[in-house]
């Protein structure tokens, strides 16, 4: 398409039906009647002057062509309406008139682009550049107001461009009758500003001051307001008080307080009165504050579709949506999947059972294997993400940089997640990756390493090995618990080589296992298959009772066996073979999330499950559900779940506590409910940077990254958060898991510190506090019993003691032990035929009886 001349450009900017009001003209265009060169040559062709000889309307045309030229020439009549206006055709317009009429202004405008493109062929646009007038008069505007509108579209365009551009207030005289009743149906009666008191101050050929400032006087006129000179022209002086605190608007409760306060001599702190929000130069968050967040960044997880939601909707487009919703409801326990990865509320009483699917089962159907890529890789993929970030904060850079840099990468294995394991650990390495080499693309290849996935059935297998290059698959797990571990007498061979794994993930793992003997074994196992300098270990199950007693009695069994801790560094060996060893000696090791202490659980007091426990550790993490996980649960309102889960992360062979001197129990829950708010300086803002204080920090030694963001504090001494918070007006109440192996409440009032209270205000459930607080008490916990009794027990052994109680008074009073002494009122009345007893008086009677065969009891 070729592009259109300037000349084409410059008279199309004044389309048909295009409104331009009065008002916002300027007064320079109305100068020049018509179209001052396209007239001339209008006036001069054959073409025109016939058709002045054969329409007869054409006569009537030029008079009000005369008449709209008269009121462009004088602005302030542009857009008033006057009584001598209005015609006949408003009211009842001739149709015929009114097309011819608007037909000849379609032939002027036709003639205006000809004549403007045939002048800018012969270049004459540039020498006679006022002979066209792109801003000139609008026929169709100023025509409509007297002869009315084209159509009713063009009269409803002008009646919304007259409310768009003036809002509810209209200058006087802008809109005519018809255009007022329509304006009126559409929004209501107009209110009209007068102009009169505007025209007044402009006389003619008098310019407008700009220095002159006009204001209204509330009677629809303006009055002009009065300046000094010196106010209008001098600059006032710069005078600053670098001690003067900022100025405050003093409001009605602050008058009223000051004055309380001088009556009783004594002064008001602003202080209080202050914005607790700091300035958008400051920082929002003390610095341990931030590092101690237990979120991923964004806090709600998006699950990648190049890697995970992209590969799964291709495999699953080959079945029918129908028939992967049925199995995936038939085998996960209904429409909301409350046997899959999400937790369903207490309230609902739903049975707490593990996955029925599992990545290592032998045989797996086609739509089985649909349902574990659909309805558990999201969940799983969101959750273990979530620790992994949690770990990486934890143990730091130079743990995951190491291992990317060590010969083949990091040897991941994903025991009981299918694959979404090893794509959650491949986007932390990606991420790590972009800040180690911030040059490269996003599209450039980056180290993976090398992965496992243990997929017990074919169809399984298949799937993920479409999303998962270089990765390795094995029907099961090595069993190296039943292994011997050195030489024997029977076989003097050297013992087999095994295989060791950087980082092992084996969520929902346990939960299915229901001998605690056998729980135990897999634990060893995985223990077993990790790397001895490093390897660490993560267990998850779902955020309910059971599994958190499930990765507890995990936690207690490495603390007990497997992990040397300060008071316990061997276990003894309770096997009756004689060639075993009495005490055994445990390995460096250590516990890296989400505990801080390395003493026993204060909520798993009691091995085993204990009937009627609501105190128990789990955590929270939002992800997106993808489109298909949506239509299989018929989510229509929400496409988040917020998954809950307990978890456990441990290292082996590294034990941090030694190394880096980090302390834990009594003395470190001491110091963190002091505080480390001094510890790390908040950082300044540049303008705020002396030069005597940047010559100082260049001339002192740099400090480490680490020790320069957190002071010398180490999160492995810090109390974490195990409950929402409670945000109260004035102070924040926590419930935290503090290192000395004990769950208390601390309060962070207003008054105990403004970071601090700022900071509390802000945190979530799972963060680490290292800002103090003013008090603390322990808190009681509701653990249940593991020889109790349930809910539903209880209400059966109340049922029955209800039901023998009765049972027994009735005996006494079949055999009349002197039941008729005690009771002699509260017989039965006899009823008559359709008599009605009240219900009160029943209610009466069961309670004098109950009362009555309470004192039968003793007797019986």
């Amino acid at each position: 398409m070729l592009s259109r001349s300037p000349a084409v450009k410059a008279t199309q900017s004044n389309p048909h039906g295009l409104l331009r009001p009065a008002v916002s003209r300027s007064p320079q265009t109305g100068s020049q009647p018509l179209r001052r060169g396209a007239a001339s040559f209008i006036a001069g062709s054959p073409r025109t002057s016939i058709a002045r000889k054969a329409s007869p309307s054409t006569l009537h045309l030029e008079s009000l062509l005369r008449e709209a030229t008269y009121a462009r020439s004088q602005p302030w009549l542009h857009g008033r309406r006057h009584s001598s206006s209005t015609t006949p055709t408003e009211t009842d317009p001739d149709a015929e008139k009114k097309d011819t009429i608007y037909a000849l202004v379609d032939k002027i405008n036709e003639t205006d682009l000809e004549m403007a493109e045939l002048m800018h062929e012969l270049d004459l646009l540039d020498d006679h550049e006022k002979a066209l007038n792109p801003e000139g008069l609008d026929f169709d505007y100023a025509l409509s107001q007297t002869i009315g509108h084209r159509d009713e579209e063009t009269l409803d365009a002008r009646v919304r461009q007259a409310r768009q551009e003036f809002g509810e207030y209209l200058p006087e005289g802008l809109l005519n009758d018809r255009e007022t009743q329509l304006y009126t149906r559409l929004y209501g009666e107009p209110v009209y500003l007068s102009q009169e008191s505007e025209l007044d101050l402009v006389e003619e050929g008098e310019e407008i001051d700009p220095d002159r400032l006009y204001r209204e006087d509330g009677e629809g006129g303006w009055e002009e307001v009065e300046m000094d000179a010196s106010e209008a022209h001098d600059e006032p002086p710069l005078v600053y008080d670098m001690e003067a605190p900022p100025s405050i608007e003093e409001t009605i409760a602050m008058q009223r307080t000051r004055e309380v306060a001088e009556q009783l001599g004594g002064e008001i702190m602003l202080e209080q009165f202050e914005d607790e929000a700091a300035a958008d130069s400051a920082p929002k968050f003390h610095p341990l504050t931030t590092m101690g967040k237990f979120s991923t960044d964004p806090s709600t997880i998006f699950i990648p579709k190049d890697s995970v939601t992209g590969p799964i909707s291709v495999i699953l487009s080959d079945f029918s949506n129908k028939h992967i919703a049925d199995t995936a409801h038939r085998t996960l326990g209904g429409q909301y999947l409350p046997y899959s990865t999400t937790t369903p509320p207490l309230r609902l009483q739903a049975p707490q059972q593990p996955i029925p699917l599992e990545a290592s089962q032998r045989y797996m159907s086609e739509m089985e294997a649909n349902v574990f890529l659909a309805a558990l890789y999201p969940g799983m993929y969101a959750s273990v993400l979530s620790v992994l970030v949690e770990v990486r904060k934890r143990l730091g850079t130079d743990w995951i940089r190491n291992l990317m840099t060590q010969e083949g990468g990091p040897h991941v294995l994903d025991v009981s997640a299918g694959g979404a394991g090893v794509l959650a650990w491949r986007d932390i390495l990606r991420a790590e990756w972009e800040a180690m080499t911030p040059e490269q693309r996003p599209e450039d290849p980056n180290p993976v390493g090398r992965s496992t996935v243990v997929t017990g059935s074919d169809t399984l297998r298949l799937r993920a090995s479409a999303m998962l290059e270089d990765t390795s698959f094995l029907p099961r797990l090595p069993d190296y618990v039943h292994v011997r571990e050195k030489p024997t007498l029977q076989d003097e061979r050297a013992p087999p080589k095994r295989k060791q794994y950087d980082i092992i993930i084996a969520p929902h793992s346990l939960l299915g296992i229901e001998e605690e003997f056998l729980r135990k074994e897999h634990v060893q196992n995985l223990w077993n298959l990790l790397n001895p300098n490093g390897g660490v270990l993560i267990l998850l199950e779902k955020g309910h009772q059971k599994g958190f007693e499930a990765v507890a009695g995990a936690r207690d069994m490495l603390l007990k066996r497997f992990i040397s801790s300060p008071g316990s560094t061997r276990y003894e060996n309770l096997t009756d073979s004689p060639e075993e060893e009495t005490f055994i000696e445990k390995e460096a090791g250590m516990i890296v999330a989400p505990c801080t202490n390395h003493n026993k659980c204060p909520m798993y007091q009691i091995p085993g499950h204990a009937k009627g426990r609501r105190d128990y550790c789990h955590f929270q993490q939002r992800y997106i559900r993808p489109g298909f996980l949506q239509r299989i649960i018929g989510a229509k309102d929400r496409n988040h779940e917020d998954l809950k889960f307990s978890y456990i992360a441990v290292q082996r062979g590294v034990d941090r506590r030694v190394e880096d001197n980090i302390i834990q129990g009594n003395e470190a829950a001491d110091a963190a409910f002091d505080g480390y708010e001094d510890a790390v300086e908040m950082p300044k803002q540049e303008a705020e940077t002396s030069l005597d204080e940047a010559v100082a920090s260049e001339t002192q030694p740099t400090p480490t990254t680490e020790q320069q963001e957190t002071g010398g504090v180490n999160f492995l001494s810090l109390p974490r958060i195990v409950y929402q918070p409670m945000k109260r007006r004035g102070h924040v109440i926590f419930d935290l898991c503090t290192p000395a192996g004990k769950i208390e409440r601390w309060t962070v009032p207003r008054s105990f510190s403004r970071q601090a209270y700022k900071d509390a205000r802000k945190s979530q459930w799972g963060d680490l506090w290292a800002l103090g607080a003013k008090t603390r008490v322990a808190r009681s916990l509701r653990l249940g019993d593991k020889h109790g009794e349930g809910r539903k027990e209880r209400l059966a052994r109340r049922a029955a003691e209800k039901q023998e109680m009765e049972e027994e008074g009735e005996d006494a009073l079949e055999e009349g032990m002197e039941a008729t002494s005690i009771m002699p009122d509260i017989q039965t009345p006899l009823k008559k035929k359709g008599q009605k007893i009240p219900s009160w008086e029943k209610q009466q009677l069961k309670k004098k009886r109950r009362q009555a065969l309470k004192q039968v009891r003793p007797s019986a």
